[in-house]
Order: C-alpha cells, then sequence, then structure tokens
C-alpha cells in the first residue's frame, strides 16, 4: 500500500515538473497585434549597417528565450546581431533595444491566452539619450544637433501590443516560449520594415 501511495506521488510530481519546465505539446494559436511607431532623421543619409547592438530589458521577460528568438529573427532579415547585458549613455554603432512593459498571462493545458505590451527602439548612432528603453512613458524631446558629429542621425521607437489565444494539450514552458516567439517575430518585422521604408524614402 504505502509503495503504491510513493508511485502515485511520484506521478504526480513528474506531471508538474512536465508541465512547468519541459517544452512539450501540439497546439494552434491565433495571434493579432497592434502597433505605433515613430521614426526621426536628420541629415545626409548613408547606407545603414546591417550589424546591430541588442539590448533587452529584463524585468518583465525570460530574457534568455527573448535574446534567442530576438537574434533568430533578426538574423532571418540578414542582421548580423550583438547582445549585450547593460544601458549605455552611447554604443557607437547601431542599437535596438526591447522590453516587454507588461505581459499577462492566462494558462490551462488545453487552452491559454495572454496580452503582450512591449516597447522597442533603434538609434543609427547608438545614442540612447533619445529613447525610453525602460517603458516609463516618459516623453523625450528629440532634438538633433550639428554638434553630435554624426552626418546621419535615425531614430526609431514603437509600441507593440500582442493578442495570443492557443488551443491544444501543451505545457507551460511551450506556451511561454511561444508567446517569447511572437514577440521577437513582431519586433523583428517592424524594426525590419521601418529601417527599409527609411532606406526607400532617401
Amino acid at each position: 500500500m504505502i509503495r503504491k501511495y510513493v508511485v502515485i506521488v511520484l506521478l504526480i510530481v513528474l506531471a508538474l515538473v512536465s508541465v512547468t519546465y519541459l517544452d512539450i505539446g501540439l497546439k494552434s494559436s491565433i495571434t493579432s497585434s497592434d502597433s505605433s511607431v515613430s521614426a526621426y532623421s536628420s541629415g545626409n543619409k548613408t547606407d545603414l549597417s546591417s550589424d546591430i547592438i541588442l539590448y533587452v530589458h529584463q524585468q518583465n521577460a525570460n530574457t534568455n528565450i527573448l535574446e534567442k528568438e530576438l537574434v533568430s529573427s533578426l538574423e532571418e532579415y540578414g542582421y548580423s546581431v550583438t547582445v549585450v547585458n547593460e544601458i549605455k549613455d552611447d554604443y557607437a554603432s547601431q542599437f535596438a533595444f526591447v522590453n516587454i512593459v507588461s505581459i499577462s498571462r492566462s494558462y490551462t493545458p488545453v487552452y491559454s491566452s495572454s496580452d503582450s505590451q512591449v516597447r522597442f527602439g533603434f538609434s543609427s548612432t547608438g545614442e540612447t539619450k533619445y529613447l525610453d528603453i525602460t517603458g516609463k512613458d516618459t516623453q523625450k524631446t528629440v532634438v538633433f544637433s550639428s554638434n553630435d558629429g554624426y552626418s546621419y542621425n535615425l531614430l526609431i521607437q514603437g509600441d507593440i501590443t500582442l493578442h495570443d489565444k492557443t488551443k491544444g494539450l501543451f505545457t507551460y514552458r511551450s506556451y511561454q516560449n511561444h508567446i517569447e516567439k511572437e514577440i521577437a517575430k513582431s519586433v523583428a518585422s517592424q524594426l525590419d520594415s521601418q529601417l527599409r521604408a527609411q532606406m526607400i524614402s532617401s
């Protein structure tokens, strides 16, 4: 009898561990997004590089997964990405950031939903003083100066609202990874679209 209870407890523990930590499951998802993006530029146009320094703000994100997915998504668009773990005033190279300002999830193994608020930005010079990296909704006035020493400045900042509904049979980790991947794909698509639009319009 004791052995039977031990086996039952072990099976329950195994089930809980699997649901929490393993990325397994079969699912179908409906994901939609709304975005608002602003771009500011000055100076004579020069070709934008494919090299980007990337910073992922850590407050509300599973940073390791999100970084990996962002790098993969940006590389699919032809960018070479270097990840950094600190905010500097000037990276002296093209810089982009991503911050999950807020995220809410409702999870069950058969149906889950989530709403994510994501902020991202880009600086062609690597200066970060005009970017709201921490997502505090601070309105920063953009004032380009000829004394900045750059012949061309481009700033991009945007907000993405991501809605997701997923059905099937899947673990929490599987759903979490799915959301991080969708966020990465949406950010990479928006950033690439803005950069290409700037190159075409110049």
